[in-house]
């Protein structure tokens, strides 16, 4: 059975700018859990932006990472590069959950989901339009 995705009330690219801006104020206000979770959502949704312009979906957490790492091939970005800065953006979300990241680490990871999102929508500009899904990520109505 093929399921189509709701779209969310408010686009992912809004939902991106509002989280980075909550990260901030949960950073300023000492609050490291919701500040974990607010960089990681911020990368999150911005994906999801991309993926959804190009028709793509996907339910798994691999996902993500394969939605970057395509793109920044395809884009001739430095995968290298956007690959470490997912990782360290991915980290904030199991530190959710573990609590181990100092003020000054929240501060680097916000600044690591800053730059990441900036250059997941340039790799966005310049892949092709009709570039296929990443391997893990299917065209939005297909199967999973």
């Amino acid at each position: 059975m093929t399921t189509t995705p709701i779209a969310p009330i408010e686009p992912h690219a809004v939902h991106s700018e509002r989280l980075l801006a909550h990260a901030r104020e949960m950073i300023e206000k000492g609050d490291r859990l919701q500040a974990s979770e607010k960089i990681w959502g911020a990368v999150v949704h911005a994906i999801k932006a991309v993926a959804r312009e190009r028709g793509w979906s996907f339910t798994k957490h691999r996902g993500f990472n394969e939605v970057v790492r395509h793109l920044a091939e395809a884009a001739g970005e430095d995968k290298l590069a956007m690959n470490r800065l997912y990782r360290s953006v991915d980290s904030f979300h199991t530190n959710f959950y573990g609590d181990t990241k100092e003020p000054a680490e929240l501060e680097e990871g916000l600044e690591d989901a800053t730059e990441l999102i900036r250059l997941l929508h340039r790799a966005d500009e310049k892949a092709p339009r009709n570039l296929s899904a990443p391997p893990g990520v299917n065209r939005r109505g297909g199967a999973q």
